[in-house]
């Protein structure tokens, strides 16, 4: 990498980074004056308060890097171009015989770097900060209240509970209704409380039931029954296998973007969730997958129209640049919209837009200036 190289790629992190900045700056100026009463609800004095929105903030910068950290990628290669026009520096490398798409090496090299990192954000931080994600400011014992009945497709059992407590992650006054699938007749198991059995390996998950209205050797359980659905240590303790887990209760079939790709796939091949869920997860995997290429597609889109030929206005270019990608940002919204509302198929819905522009962008490279 030459010195001009390393000098552009300095330009792209700078103003990506003051770009990151004023974003979350805005957005951390905002949500602290709309929730500045719940911050001073925090026990423990101004030091508990500070350290507590320290905490909460810096969960919240990392969901907004992956949020906006594609966009600001494109604008940030947009700018570092612009600049090179705007300081007369183009022209003398242009003499030199250097052709202006070496210049997009190290921007495409910045890119390729945010997208990396969007994606260990993704798939190794966001899973993990999931809860911390969705508890509202100054929640420290958040419960909600509000509870959809979910139904675990595969073996038909419906559950549902009054309370759901987001700090331990369990619900309290649950109720579990079994089909004809696994019992003999239909049931409905009370509980005090459930908590959550992670999945481990080839183990499934589920839910154990403290205080259950149902004594295991009661139930007149079937076959698939007696494998769902366990005694625990005591006569007042279930066990009941399924792969509906507690973010399917909180937050029915959204909480797909707080996991990771693996778990996605995972969840799509899995024939507990219902079509509309498994359509939504493979409409989001598909956007996951493909956002890093449309992001250097667009790259590829908006480089023409900033150091456009026998434009003698740096302004009008920018702001052609600005309206094309509105245009793209629009078409974009519609096909995700088509396949939101099954009128596309997920692959279709995610990959025209990339064909579309992946060939907008090599027509467009006959109006760069050389």
């Amino acid at each position: 990498m030459s010195i001009f190289d390393r000098y552009l790629l300095r330009r792209y992190w700078h103003v990506f980074g003051i770009a990151f900045s004023a974003l979350f700056g805005l957005y951390f100026v905002i949500d602290v004056f709309t929730n500045v009463s719940d911050f001073f609800e925090v026990p423990g004095g101004t030091l508990a308060i500070v350290e507590y929105m320290a905490r909460y903030y810096g969960y919240r910068a990392c969901y907004f890097f992956g949020v906006i950290g594609g966009t600001l990628e494109v604008i940030a290669a947009m700018v570092a171009l612009a600049l090179v026009q705007k300081h007369g520096e183009l022209n003398p490398i242009l003499s030199a015989g250097i052709s202006t798409f070496r210049l997009m090496r190290p921007l495409v090299v910045g890119a390729l770097l945010v997208n990396g990192v969007i994606f260990l954000n993704q798939e190794l931080v966001i899973p993990r900060i999931a809860l911390e994600l969705q508890m509202s400011a100054g929640a420290r014992t958040d419960v909600s209240y509000y509870c959809e009945p979910v139904m675990d497709f595969e073996t038909q059992i419906m559950i549902t509970a009054k309370k759901l407590n987001l700090t331990e992650q369990t619900i309290e006054e649950a109720e579990f209704s079994l089909s004809l699938r696994v019992s003999e007749k239909l049931t409905t198991i009370s509980a005090k409380k459930a908590t959550p059995i992670p999945a481990k390996g080839r183990r499934r998950g589920g839910w154990l039931l403290e205080g259950s209205s149902q004594r295991f050797d009661l139930l007149p359980l079937t076959d698939l029954g007696k494998k769902i659905i366990r005694p625990g240590k005591t006569n007042e303790e279930l066990i009941i296998l399924t792969d509906v887990g507690f973010d399917r209760l909180y937050n029915k079939d959204k909480h797909y973007e707080y996991i990771s790709t693996w778990e996605l796939m995972r969840r799509i091949r899995n024939p507990s969730f219902s079509h509309r869920s498994i359509r939504s997860h493979s409409l989001y995997l598909h956007t996951r997958l493909t956002k890093p290429l449309l992001n250097l597609i667009v790259v590829g889109v908006g480089v023409p129209f900033v150091v456009r030929k026998e434009s003698v206005s740096l302004l009008t270019n920018l702001a052609i640049c600005g309206g094309v990608m509105g245009a793209m940002f629009a078409v974009n919204e519609l096909f995700q919209y088509l396949g939101k509302v099954s009128l596309l198929s997920p692959e279709v819905a995610v990959w025209a837009p990339i064909i579309i522009w992946g060939s907008a962008a090599a027509w467009f490279t006959g109006l760069v200036r050389t």
